[in-house]
């Protein structure tokens, strides 16, 4: 291969020292203080703070809708008592159940709390399901009364509106609570 040609070689050195010479530029460009005292040029046009720049989460039941309270009423069997909801850290909650009493003696109680409704009166009270309820706890045979303390309640559904007490052995639902807010 035959060497280049004095003006090809000419023409390489050229245009690397235009290479070179425009990088020196940008680089001293960028170097030069503007007059907000950074090195660099601010943008030209500049983001204005909003106050809904971060979206805003929707905080969760357990620290936003307690304390709450209802009375327990008969569903499936004679079932009574009270239920009390409160908050006791940043993520636990207590429930209280007193006044308890059951004609169902032999049951397996549990206790759930559920975003679905104990409605109507008397013999027409029912529960209305709205999603999966979660189990919290139970009642032991014979108690009058329990306090369950719960420290993940992020398990619980988005929006909790009863209490339920049912046999786990026959899958009764004994009673519930409609939950509302204390006054």
């Amino acid at each position: 291969m035959a060497p280049a040609s004095r003006s090809a070689r000419v023409t390489w050195i050229a245009t690397g020292v235009s290479i070179v010479a425009g990088v020196a530029a940008v680089s001293v460009l960028l170097s030069v203080p503007v007059p907000t005292g950074r090195t660099t040029p601010e943008p030209l046009v500049r983001a204005t703070p909003s106050a809904t720049a971060t979206p805003l989460v929707d905080e969760p039941w357990y620290r936003t809708g307690l304390p709450v309270d209802g009375d327990v009423v008969s569903i499936g069997v004679r079932t009574a008592g009270h239920v009390t909801v409160v908050r006791t850290g940043d993520r636990s909650i207590r429930v209280t159940i007193t006044d308890f009493s059951t004609d169902l003696t032999t049951a397996d109680i549990r206790v759930q709390l559920t975003g679905g409704d104990v409605v109507g009166h008397g013999v027409h009270t029912d529960w209305v399901p709205d999603g999966d309820p979660v189990e919290i706890g139970t009642i032991a045979h014979g108690a009058t009364g329990t306090v369950i303390d719960m420290s993940i309640p992020q398990i619980l559904p988005p929006e909790v509106h009863s209490l339920l007490i049912l046999d786990w052995n026959t899958s009764t639902i004994m009673g519930g609570a409609e939950l509302l807010p204390s006054t």
